[in-house]
């Protein structure tokens, strides 16, 4: 193969990522529907169902990489026989890879989010003011599926998270819930 071959076949496998790239804006912005699977009492699984919604904003870097700025609000009440409530507020950011195919509409994603979650209600820790809530460090591990609607609008089919907690729950510290998102994206801007 000639210098002159490799050359050509370099830049025609880059035209379609050029391409693709052309053709996203390079902002967005979602409103989701969040259910969270948690297992916040102490002591045994305890495991009880969450509900609530969020946002996020996102920056296209490209056609496969964005930063991602994801606020979530889930809220259960009576969650024991106590009558017990819980309301998670998590604020998290990090990378999202996009694995992007031409002719079609499905674009799966993984991402790694990382940021604080507070606790408030009866079941939420007390902190040093003695109210019941605290904040600790939170993480989203997971991906999705996306369908492009149009060039403005997506459809974000499902996306299933590890989203790990670490309040003080008086056996180990930490909470491993799944945390399942759907909802619609706006894109916008130019790149």
């Amino acid at each position: 193969m000639t210098l002159r071959s490799i050359l050509a076949l370099s830049f025609l496998s880059l035209a379609p990522v050029k391409l693709l790239a052309q053709a996203q804006p390079s902002q967005e912005i979602a409103l989701d529907y969040t259910y969270v699977h948690t297992n916040a009492p102490p002591g045994g699984c305890g495991c009880f169902s969450m509900n609530g919604g969020g946002g996020s904003y996102a920056y296209h870097f490209g056609p496969q990489f964005a930063m991602v700025v994801d606020i979530g609000v889930e809220h259960a009440s009576k969650v024991d026989n106590g009558g017990d409530d819980l309301t998670l507020t998590s604020f998290l950011s990090g990378p999202r890879f996009f694995y992007r195919r031409p002719n079609t509409r499905f674009v799966p994603y993984g991402q790694v989010l990382l940021g604080a979650v507070r606790a408030t209600g009866s079941l939420g820790a007390a902190n040093s003011n003695g109210a019941l809530s605290s904040a600790v460090f939170g993480s989203a591990l997971g991906g999705g599926v996306e369908y492009n609607l149009s060039r403005r609008f997506t459809l974000r089919l499902a996306e299933v998270d590890y989203f790990i907690t670490t309040f003080d729950n008086l056996v180990n510290g930490r909470q491993n819930n799944i945390r399942v998102t759907a909802g619609v994206a706006y894109h916008f801007g130019k790149r």
